[in-house]
């Protein structure tokens, strides 16, 4: 029996961790003792004691089945670490972190995925989560700009809400970053196919670019699935660059840290994020940036990026040029950025993790 602790979902905290888990794991360190994980069956969680309940259909198992066992059990606390959670009010106090409102888009502002996996899951958050935003007892996000989309689309007051930014453990952190005029004649994107990371457009963009850079300069392009490199290989050769992009499948946390450090340039075209990790990654390892100047993305950068605006292809042309080309400024934004990170190093986000406990004890 559970009665009168704390459970949290487990879907995100299995297997190779990251991203919601990692952050999901960082929220429950400070009172790691008293939480339980619960998860479908077939889920292992090596980190954390857990129970296993039902299984089928995701919708089913939150709407269903985790509700019903939080019930049976008369638990105390509910932690939701990955924007949705059960509709129905709870006899519980529910924890919801959301990370951001993405999915809300309109379809015209923001297309379907050539994943289907992804729209589904796109429509079952655009209609399970403002209800369960309106349900949560304690509402936490990543970053100020997804607490101002959430004041504003929701009337929720902004002293409702905590803000606790993501983080990279001291792994990503280099001392003495690799000079730039010995790096790897490329620039790494990290970014997956789904329309908001603007893949079409950063390609088009590098295109505008290629005249001006080194003959033998390349784009690395991680976190495309190999099921959809066609169809991006198909949009290089559209801007005749179908020799200087390339697409890399699967990589390890060691391998993308290579491709961090060893890159001329990182640049990162999205139209929204509720954060951006692959900034602080990029940031930690020393590497100069060119990013969207909207969203999340300038709270996360600061002074520490050559910003652009993402809509245009030009604009992504010239900020490329200029971080890859312009030693002194490629450099500034090394050092700039190797300080802006501390910001986002895991010993400074877990004490604000501990803070966030501490003032929810003290109500």
């Amino acid at each position: 029996m559970l009665k009168d602790k704390a459970v949290i979902d487990i879907r995100w905290m299995v297997g190779n961790v990251r991203g919601m888990g990692r952050y999901a794991y960082q929220l429950i360190e400070p009172i790691q003792n008293s939480v339980t994980g619960v998860g479908p069956h077939n889920y292992v969680c090596e980190r954390l004691p857990y129970q296993t309940i039902g299984n089928g259909f995701f919708p089913w198992w939150e709407q269903y089945i985790f509700p019903k066992f939080i019930k049976r059990q008369k638990v105390a606390r509910v932690l939701c670490p990955y924007n949705t959670a059960p509709i129905k009010k709870l006899d519980a106090q529910l924890i919801l972190v959301v990370h951001d409102l993405i999915y809300l888009k309109s379809w015209r502002d923001l297309p379907p995925s050539v994943s289907i996996y992804q729209t589904l899951g796109r429509i079952y958050r655009r209609f399970v989560v403002p209800k369960v935003i309106k349900n949560a007892d304690v509402l936490l996000t990543v970053s100020e700009f997804t607490k101002s989309e959430i004041v504003e689309r929701f009337a929720i007051s902004p002293e409702a809400i905590s803000v606790v930014p993501n983080s990279v453990n001291s792994t990503w952190f280099v001392d003495t970053p690799r000079p730039i005029t010995g790096r790897d004649n490329y620039c790494l994107s990290v970014a997956g196919e789904a329309p908001s990371k603007n893949v079409k457009k950063l390609i088009k963009a590098f295109s505008l670019a290629a005249p001006d850079l080194p003959s033998d300069f390349t784009l690395k392009l991680v976190g495309i699935r190999v099921s959809q490199h066609e169809k991006f290989k198909n949009v290089a050769a559209q801007f005749h660059v179908e020799d200087r992009v390339e697409f890399v499948g699967f990589v390890t946390d060691s391998e993308l840290k290579k491709l961090y450090r060893n890159a001329k340039s990182f640049v990162f075209a999205s139209l929204f994020e509720g954060f951006g990790i692959p900034l602080i990654e990029a940031m930690a390892s020393g590497t100069p940036i060119a990013c969207s100047d909207t969203t999340s993305m300038p709270e996360v950068v600061g002074n520490a990026a050559v910003q652009f605006d993402p809509l245009d292809e030009s604009a992504i042309a010239e900020a490329l040029v200029q971080v890859t080309n312009n030693q002194e400024l490629a450099q500034t934004l090394v050092d700039f950025g190797l300080e802006r990170a501390k910001l986002f190093n895991e010993q400074a986000v877990e004490a604000q993790f501990k803070a966030f406990w501490n003032k929810l004890d003290a109500r």
